[in-house]
């Protein structure tokens, strides 16, 4: 069921009684249970949309596709399907308490990984949900797999009364529907010969199964009572990114295709450089940490950005990029030699030192970092993945809190150095 959110401002759907509580009953006699439904169901040319009211009335509306499109109709946000798994690696188990209480919420819905490619396990699904993701082809789903060993799967995954997940899977892949993979590399428990074995199961399926990323998983200071688990260390990175590479060049001769893609994470622990663009292809997992170095190195040098006179920056990041987000300035902004920079690594004190991506840092850490440099500058730049849509940092925080607390502009940094450089202009001289 779908709720009316607002209709305060349109006389036509007021004048047919359908008001903000009201909830979508069917369109043209089906049922509609969420908005994919509603999206779905509506693209006939004349529809007949059975509305029921706050009252306990229905009421029926008859109406083009063109003309609904433009009522002002907005619905409440689905709720999402919660997480039933127990898995040994899950980082909503390892968050301290006293953050937002959104930040809890075990999330295992197809819908918001069709939508925003979140990863599902599949753990929770129905025929009728198969049925319905075939029907409204509900293409591209991200899936989590971590290992195509069963026992093993359902021990990381913390549950026995879970489905096979490679029945699943052929089950998607017979209905047309494309499959994005992933597996959280935990050490010592599917790494190396079960790593090698899950990646080659998969490859299987191609062209149905696209892509697999391989990402380090990520552990906190806050897993008292979790199991045991070995950091992925320089060592182990090393060796993953070996084997990881092998598997690429053969599945690029094999499939046309590298198919497996270490996340970028490991390249940088294990020292090794970051492979060119064509490694990527057309970077089918970048929200997931894999090919964003390539972009940034990639992108276009900063050029005709009016900057008047002298200008320092403060750029706050994590441990991991430091070094190479200095060089990649150092180059895309030589045409600036009034611009001085310096990179600030930002030790994670609210997940723990050996959380050293940007993306978890929170604006106390940031903060505190400022505190202890002699010279912050003309302006502050955060890094582009450590804020929600709300512009609020995994403590609540928001950049205008540290604006305030330093006297200076922050910027949000972009994946382009050209871009960031551009913001940090329009926020000193506009």
């Amino acid at each position: 069921m779908i709720v009316v959110k607002s209709t305060a401002v349109d006389r036509a759907l007021l004048d047919a009684g359908i008001i903000a509580g009201s909830h979508l009953v069917s369109i043209n006699g089906k049922d509609v249970c969420d908005i994919l439904d509603y999206e779905f169901l509506s693209s006939d040319a004349e529809l007949e949309l059975v509305f029921g009211l706050p009252s306990g009335d229905k009421v029926t509306l008859e109406i083009s596709r063109d003309d609904l499109v433009g009522l002002d109709l907005e619905f409440e946000p689905d709720k999402p399907e919660r997480c039933g798994n127990n898995c040994v690696f899950c980082f909503v188990h390892q968050l301290p308490k006293g953050l937002r209480r959104t930040l809890y919420i075990k999330d295992e819905d197809y819908r918001l990984s069709f939508r925003y490619g979140n990863y599902v396990t599949l753990t929770n699904l129905s025929e009728d949900d198969f049925e319905r993701i075939v029907e409204q082809r509900l293409s591209p789903l991200y899936v989590s797999v971590h290992t195509t060993d069963e026992t093993l799967r359902r021990k990381m995954l913390g549950r026995e009364d879970i489905p096979d997940l490679m029945p699943q899977l052929g089950k998607l892949a017979e209905g047309g529907i494309a499959l994005h993979t992933q597996v959280v590399l935990c050490p010592g428990w599917n790494d190396g010969t079960r790593l090698r074995r899950t990646v080659a199961d998969l490859a299987v399926m191609y062209p149905a199964v696209q892509s697999v990323a391989v990402v380090p998983v990520g552990l906190t200071r806050h897993r008292s009572r979790l199991p045991q688990m070995e950091p992925v260390t320089q060592r182990i990175a090393s060796a993953a990114v070996a084997d990881l590479l092998d598997m690429h060049r053969e599945f690029s001769e094999k499939l046309g295709c590298g198919f497996v893609y270490p996340a970028d994470e490991f390249f940088i622990s294990a020292g090794v450089e970051i492979p060119p663009s064509a490694f990527y292809g057309d970077f089918p997992q970048f929200e997931n940490g894999v090919g964003m170095v390539r972009q940034l190195l990639d992108g276009e040098d900063a050029k005709g950005i009016r900057l008047p006179g002298r200008l320092r920056v403060c750029v706050a990041t994590g441990r991991l990029i430091a070094d190479t987000l200095s060089d990649v300035l150092g180059q895309k902004w030589s045409a600036y030699p009034k611009v001085e920079y310096d990179i600030l690594p930002v030790e994670n004190k609210l997940l723990g030192s050996s959380i050293t991506v940007s993306g978890l840092l929170c604006g106390k850490d940031i903060m505190d970092a400022l505190r202890k440099e002699r010279e912050i500058g003309d302006c502050i730049v955060v890094p582009p993945n450590c804020l929600n849509d709300d512009g609020l940092f995994l403590d609540d925080l928001t950049m205008a809190d540290i604006s305030r607390e330093f006297g200076r502009p922050v910027t949000q940094a972009d994946y382009s150095a050209k871009e960031t450089l551009r913001r940090i202009a329009t926020e000193m001289y506009s």
